[in-house]
C-alpha cells in the first residue's frame, strides 16, 4: 500500500521549547483533547492518494513539529482512505516532555476494511487550556490489543415466570415498543408508570420502526419465588429481558436487546424503566485465537471527520493544530 511507519524523530529536531514543560505545570494532561487531536492527525495520515498529495502534505504540516515526516510514512504510491478513527483509551507518558506529552493509541479503519493501531506522540503546551498542541514525532504501527474471554454469567439463582413472560410478550410490550419507537407520548402513557424514567418516556423518535417482540424473560423476585402460582402484590417490580426485531431507516431488520423494570398495578403491568443491552450468559469468545493476529473487519467505529475544525470534540472543545 506504500506506507512506512515507525521512524523515530529526535527531540532536537522537533523545534519545541522544553522550557514550556516547566512553565505551564498547572493541571493534568488534557487527555481527551489530545486524543481528539491525535485522531484528526491519524485520519489525515491514513488517507492518501497521488492526486491529493500536495494538499495532504500541507494539512499534515499544520499538526506536526518540524522534524516529523511530512508524508506521515507514505511513500507516494497507492491510495487509502480512513473511514473511522477512534482513540483506543491508551496514553503513555512522553518522558522528554514530562506532563506535557503522551503517546496515544489510535485505531484507524480504512476503506478496505483493515483495522490499524497507530501510536501518535502528542505535545501540549498549555495544560490549562489545551492550546499549543503538536504531533511531536512519527507514528508507529502496533498490534491490535489482545482480546480476552468473557467470564460466564452465573444465572443459577434466576427463576423465570413463563406465564408472565408470555403475557407481557403478547399483551403489553407490542403496544409499548410501537409507541416508544415513535416517541408517541400519548400512546406511551397507556403503558408507563407515573414515575417512569426519562428513557422509558422518551423513545427513539422514529429511528426504528415496526417492532416485533422476540424472546421475553420475566424474572421472579426472590420474595415471590415461594408462592405457587407466583403472586405479585400491587407495586411489585419485576425485571424483564426483551429482544425486539425492528426495521431501520432503510427497511433493514435489526435486533436489539433491552432490560426493563415493570411494575404490577391494580390495572395490570406497566413499564417503569428501560435500558439497552443484555449480557451473554455463556461468555467465552465468538472468534478464534487466530483472529487476534489478523486484521479486524467488523463494523466500523464512529467516523471522525478529516477536517481539523470538525473532528471529535471533548468537553473543553475541539483542539486546533498549532495554537500557542
Amino acid at each position: 500500500m506504500g506506507l512506512v511507519v515507525g521512524k523515530s524523530s529526535g527531540t532536537t529536531t522537533a523545534g519545541l521549547d522544553e522550557a514550556d514543560a516547566t512553565r505551564y505545570r498547572l493541571t493534568e494532561f488534557p487527555t481527551e483533547q489530545a486524543a481528539a487531536f491525535a485522531e484528526q492527525y491519524a485520519q489525515l495520515c491514513m488517507t492518501f492518494s497521488p492526486d491529493t498529495s500536495s494538499t495532504r502534505r500541507t494539512d499534515l504540516a499544520r499538526y506536526a513539529s518540524a522534524g516529523v515526516d511530512p508524508e506521515c510514512g507514505w511513500s507516494g504510491e497507492g491510495t487509502s482512505k480512513a473511514v473511522s478513527v477512534t482513540w483506543d483509551g491508551t496514553a503513555e507518558k512522553l518522558p522528554e516532555y514530562g506532563d506535557h506529552g503522551r503517546y496515544l493509541g489510535v485505531q484507524v479503519r480504512t476503506d478496505d476494511g483493515t483495522l490499524t493501531t497507530l501510536t501518535v506522540p502528542v505535545y501540549v503546551q498549555n495544560l490549562t487550556t489545551g492550546e499549543g498542541m503538536r504531533i511531536a514525532g512519527d507514528v508507529g504501527q502496533m498490534p491490535l490489543p489482545a482480546r480476552a474471554d468473557v467470564p460466564e454469567v452465573d444465572q443459577s439463582d434466576e427463576v423465570v415466570d413463563d406465564a408472565l413472560s408470555t403475557q407481557l410478550q403478547q399483551k403489553v410490550l407490542p403496544g409499548y415498543f410501537a409507541a416508544w419507537g415513535a416517541s408517541d407520548a400519548t400512546a406511551m402513557s397507556r403503558f408507563i408508570t407515573p414515575d417512569a424514567t426519562l428513557t422509558a418516556t422518551t423513545g427513539l423518535s422514529g429511528r426504528l420502526t415496526n417492532p416485533d417482540i422476540g424472546s421475553v424473560v420475566a424474572l421472579v423476585p426472590s420474595g415471590v419465588q415461594d408462592t405457587d402460582p407466583y403472586a405479585y402484590g400491587v407495586g411489585q417490580a419485576v425485571q424483564v429481558r426483551v429482544a425486539v426485531d425492528w426495521s431501520d431507516a432503510k427497511g433493514v431488520a435489526v435486533r436489539r436487546a433491552y432490560r426493563m423494570t415493570m411494575v404490577n398495578t391494580a390495572q395490570g403491568w406497566f413499564i417503569k424503566d428501560i435500558r439497552g443491552g443484555v449480557l451473554d450468559e455463556q461468555g467465552g469468545r465468538a472468534d478464534s485465537d487466530d483472529t487476534d493476529s489478523a486484521a479486524a473487519t467488523g463494523s466500523p467505529s464512529p467516523s471522525v471527520s478529516a477536517s481539523p475544525s470538525t473532528s471529535a470534540q471533548s468537553s473543553k472543545g475541539t483542539p486546533q493544530p498549532g495554537k500557542s
